[in-house]
């Protein structure tokens, strides 16, 4: 029955199964959020509960819309005790289905990728089935003490049905005027035989000789009583969205997903069941108006940057507003003030007898945690070989995703606690380094599902300024979190550091979506980071970026938070919404990844721009690239096979190779660049071998994927890499690594 008339209710189970098995998404992590759910920071006996309540709610949800939609397909069961009981007892076949292949999948995961044993998983399993039984028998609970059959409704007992008294009571059905009518034969499924607890097969008995009121009062009664339980299971999602901040209520993503789906499911069902043949003209209405009101911000939230002044007038974007803000004047001004921080950072080397030291340009990699945690270790490798003095060498990070938020991460950490983390760069297991590994899609995808989705009201403060609370929140609060707040700043206060390189100047260059340009956060003014016509001297040359903190200058773009322009670099599509910036027309910012993945090219200009103080002050320059994927991939099979290949290959072949694409360019590129600067200039790269099962492109890791990463950091080719660094800079010291 459900394959032929409720395939939407099948597509759930199959999107699930998908999900737990690793067919669906398996790229950006999603099966994690249901092998290895996480509830306040752990893995374990609770968290693996909640999702049972979770996973139990489902279920009875599918039984009750279910049972809503199809009982007068059956309408034996009025005539039997506990219709409703009855009715999800023989409904087992799907959730049972389900439930078989995700305890399989939870075993292997936990086995395989966590390395838990027997006793733990055990436990697992125990907490996730008692969750499950225990909604269960409370759904069926309530039912048993609620619901009516047709003997209890009409108040006879079953073995006089042909007695007076009852034959009586069914020429009732003459004074009803608006009964419906009884259901055709083509709707009523012949059915022969069902189920008992616990597996006894009974006849089903014929329902003709009952009036259809009767029948239909059964089912309608059941239904009303259904419709509570509705009630119950969306008060319960709305206040988990209400109370997210709290961490009691931010219950495992894959037990909100598992909500969101009741929801949909729930809403659907009743819309089915009231409207019958109309309800899918009228989703299709509905879909329309909503599209159409979602235009409109006071319906359709938009996210926006944490600490930027949206109430006051917008800036002006347009050819005329870029070309003045990227003026000689300004290009000008910039270089002389960024001299300023380069001649800091040489004064340093003079100081301690280095008359021309070599100028390192560090450069990271995005790619969600598995590029936050190869990035830091890479760069724990290198400051242990250089006894410390990576940023001393660095003038300048850049990157994209994951791979700044780890550069961003360490060079907080030697600017305020350097001992510790000089201490702990001997150890791959150190506190820093399982903190940058921490999860971050739980509570994203968990903000999403509760909240996002429907109309999102709640409001956060960050400064002087409101915002909308949603995923892009969640995300970041995760993310101070995991690191101790330690990047919970703004942008202004990373500025007198820089300029006196005490740290290395960090460049963050999210993509602008509307028209491919490139927006230049620093907290130093970089207009030499814009290409225009103005300052290149190409009367053709269009400008290829914005810098925003002389842009937004008047909305306060100095109180930016920090946390928010890493985001705003990490922004990955649909994972988190695009951020909205105040101009006119509004632009919005993704991840930087989409023009410059591995930052180079934000290097290569850097390196232009200053080519001539660095050939007077410098003995070269080493370009540090960190890769989280390997640069000479694999070749696989891609040719078109079938059909629906044949529609999709084109799409799926140039998404993939995106970064391919990019690689080739930048090889062209660096070529150029050796050209055109007059001084030593040398790239090391250290790559992240692929595994046999590649490694998520998510914010979440298993445990044998962060090991993976952790040891992968200094093999034989990473650590080639790294005496190959030492020897350019040559500290004269010697080194060790554990």
């Amino acid at each position: 029955m459900h394959i032929k008339k409720n395939q939407l209710l099948v597509m759930y189970w199959l999107i699930l199964i998908g999900f737990v098995t690793g067919t669906f998404v398996k790229k950006f992590g999603v099966p994690y959020l249901f092998l290895d759910p996480e509830y306040a920071g752990n893995v374990g006996f609770t968290s693996f509960f909640i999702m049972g309540l979770a996973c139990g709610i489902f279920i009875m949800a599918f039984n009750i819309s279910s049972y809503i939609l199809n009982s007068f397909r059956f309408p034996f069961l009025a005539t039997l005790a506990m219709p409703f009981q009855k009715y999800s007892y023989n409904n087992f076949i799907i959730p049972g289905t389900f439930l078989v292949i995700y305890i399989i999948r939870i075993v292997l995961f936990q086995y395989k990728d966590e390395f838990n044993d027997a006793q733990a998983i055990f436990m697992s399993l125990f907490a996730l089935i008692s969750g499950i039984t225990i909604v269960i028998f409370i759904t069926q609970r309530y039912f048993l003490l609620t619901n009516k059959d047709i003997y209890k409704l009409y108040g006879f007992e079953k073995e006089d049905e042909e007695s007076a008294d009852f034959k009586a009571l069914g020429r009732l059905d003459t004074n009803h005027k608006k009964k419906k009518k009884a259901p055709s034969s083509r709707t009523v499924w012949r059915v022969e035989t069902y189920i008992s607890f616990p597996f006894r097969i009974k006849l089903v008995r014929s329902a003709s000789h009952y009036k259809d009121y009767m029948l239909q009062s059964v089912f309608k009664q059941n239904h009303i009583n259904a419709a509570v339980v509705e009630i119950i299971i969306f008060v319960i999602f709305i206040t988990l969205g209400l109370f997210s901040d709290y961490t009691f209520f931010r219950i495992p993503a894959g037990a909100s997903l598992l909500l969101l789906f009741t929801m949909i499911i729930m809403l659907s069902g009743v819309f089915r069941y009231w409207l019958r043949s109309w309800a899918n003209t009228l989703f299709v209405v509905l879909f329309i108006v909503l599209n159409f009101l979602s235009q409109f911000e006071s319906v359709n939230q938009r996210n926006r940057a944490y600490g930027l002044n949206y109430g006051i007038k917008h800036q002006e974007y347009s050819r005329e507003s870029l070309e003045e803000f990227a003026s000689k004047k300004n290009y000008d001004a910039d270089m002389k003030s960024t001299i300023q921080v380069l001649e800091a950072w040489k004064q340093k080397w003079n100081k301690r007898g280095v008359e021309k030291p070599r100028m390192v340009l560090f450069n990271s990699s995005g790619g969600g945690v598995r590029s936050m945690l190869f990035t830091f270790r890479t760069m724990q490798a290198l400051d242990s070989v250089l006894q410390g003095d990576l940023m001393s060498h660095t003038a300048f990070i850049t990157g994209s995703s994951g791979g700044m938020i780890s550069s961003a991460y360490y060079r907080e950490l030697y600017r305020s606690r350097n001992a510790e983390l000089q201490k702990a760069n001997m150890d791959n297991r150190n506190p820093f380094i399982e903190n940058i590994g921490k999860d971050l899609l739980n509570a994203t995808a968990f903000s999403a599902s509760v909240s996002d989705i429907f109309l999102n009201m709640q409001r956060v403060k960050s400064g002087n300024y409101s915002y909308i609370r949603d995923r892009a929140y969640a995300f970041e609060k995760q993310l101070n979190e995991n690191t101790g707040f330690i990047l919970d700043r703004a942008l202004s206060d990373y500025r007198d550091a820089e300029m006196k390189a005490e740290i290395p100047m960090l460049l963050i260059s999210p993509t602008i979506i509307n028209d491919g340009r490139v927006l230049q956060i620093s907290p130093l003014p970089v207009s030499y980071m814009v290409e225009s016509s103005s300052n290149s001297g190409d009367p053709y040359a269009i400008t290829d970026g914005v810098e925003f903190s002389r842009f937004f200058a008047d909305q306060d773009a100095v109180g930016l938070r920090f946390t928010s322009a890493l985001r705003m670099n990490a922004t990955f599509p649909y994972v988190n919404p695009a951020v909205s910036l105040p101009s006119m027309p509004t632009i919005e910012v993704m991840d930087a990844g989409i023009r410059d993945n591995y930052g180079l090219k934000n290097s290569l200009r850097f390196l232009f721009v200053f080519r001539e103080w660095i050939r007077d002050n410098t003995s070269g320059v080493l370009i540090i690239q960190v890769r989280d994927t390997y640069k000479n991939v694999r070749m696989e099979d891609n040719s078109v096979k079938t059909f629906f290949q044949k529609l999709t290959t084109p799409f799926k072949n140039l998404s993939g190779n995106f970064i391919i694409m990019q690689d080739y360019e930048n090889d062209a590129l660096l070529q150029y660049a050796r050209a055109a600067v007059d001084a030593p200039l040398n790239l090391i790269s250290f790559q992240l071998p692929e595994m046999e099962d590649k490694i998520s492109l998510s914010w979440h890791l298993t445990r044998r994927e962060k090991n993976f990463v952790k040891d992968i950091a200094t093999n034989q080719a990473n650590t080639d890499a790294l005496m190959q660094v030492k020897k350019l800079l040559d500290p004269p010291r010697t080194y060790s690594l554990k």
